[in-house]
Parts: structure tokens; C-alpha cells; sequence
């Protein structure tokens, strides 16, 4: 079982992060955290958000604290100067429409995403880091492919 969010970036500057089986306070902390030195480091990046297969989505307090560190202006300044794209993996096509709309209203300090799988935020996330003009250090098909399988063999090991 997944205890707290991961985040993979052996990719970088591809960062994908995959979250817990449950959303919790700590589990926010530990996504908070984990992308402070990525804030500290400067460098441009792309994110790809993945659930725990069969992950509840985050509850409403959690939402809040997400909400919150997101519109912080320190942190919204760090996204929006650094982040080039971000995907969301949602299974649900509702929630994908709901998260949609947030966004539109809401106005994310990156271009954001929410996509069905994991191949389309790889689709996503590596398009844009291509319009930015960032460099990776492998050809974006292998990059893909490995996350792919880091992603899966992660699922794989980490089974309830």
C-alpha cells in the first residue's frame, strides 16, 4: 500500500508525482514538501499527477489545504515561473469535467490539465516541455516509456 506521496524524476525535467492511497493532512504536507526544492532549485519543469489506482479522491478538508498552498503568492509565483504544464490523471469523466470547470473559474498559475490516463499526461506534459524549449537528457519516447514503467512497476509492488 502507498503510504505517501512519490515522486519520481528521473526524468526531470519530467516530475511525476503519485499520491497515496488515502488523501490525508500528511499526505498534503508530504506533496507540499516534496515540491520545495524544486521551488529552491529554479529550474523549469513539467508535473504529471497519478492516484493510487482506486484512490478516493481528496476529501473536502484536503481540498482546502491543497487551495490554500496553491494560493499562497510565494508558491503561486514559484508554479507560474517554473512550472511549464501540469497533468492530472482522473479517471472519472466526471471528475475530469468538474476539475475542468474549477480550473476555468479558478485560473491555475500554470497550463493545467486533467487527462484520463497517464499516457495522455505524459502527451501532455512532454508537449509542453517541448513548446518551452526545455531539454531532456533522453528522447521524449524513451522518457515516456520508462515512466510508464516505473508508474506500473510501482502499482505492481505497492499492492494492497
Amino acid at each position: 500500500m502507498c503510504h505517501r506521496v512519490r515522486f519520481f524524476v528521473e526524468g526531470f525535467p519530467l516530475i511525476v508525482t503519485v499520491s497515496a492511497a488515502v488523501w490525508d493532512a500528511a499526505e498534503v504536507r508530504a506533496l507540499m514538501d516534496g515540491f520545495e526544492p524544486y521551488f529552491r532549485g529554479g529550474e523549469r519543469y513539467a508535473v504529471l499527477s497519478v492516484p493510487t489506482p482506486g484512490a478516493p479522491a481528496p476529501g473536502h478538508a484536503e481540498r482546502k489545504l491543497l487551495g490554500a498552498w496553491t494560493s499562497h503568492p510565494r508558491v503561486r509565483e514559484a508554479i507560474k515561473r517554473l512550472c511549464v504544464g501540469a497533468a492530472t490523471v482522473v479517471p472519472s469523466a466526471i471528475e475530469r469535467a468538474a476539475l475542468s470547470i474549477i480550473w476555468a473559474l479558478g485560473k491555475p498559475p500554470c497550463p493545467s490539465e486533467a487527462v484520463p490516463t497517464v499516457e495522455r499526461g505524459l502527451e501532455f506534459c512532454l508537449g509542453r516541455m517541448r513548446q518551452a524549449g526545455l531539454q531532456l537528457a533522453k528522447p521524449p519516447d524513451l522518457v515516456a516509456y520508462e515512466t510508464l514503467r516505473t508508474v506500473s512497476n510501482y502499482f505492481v509492488s505497492h499492492r494492497q
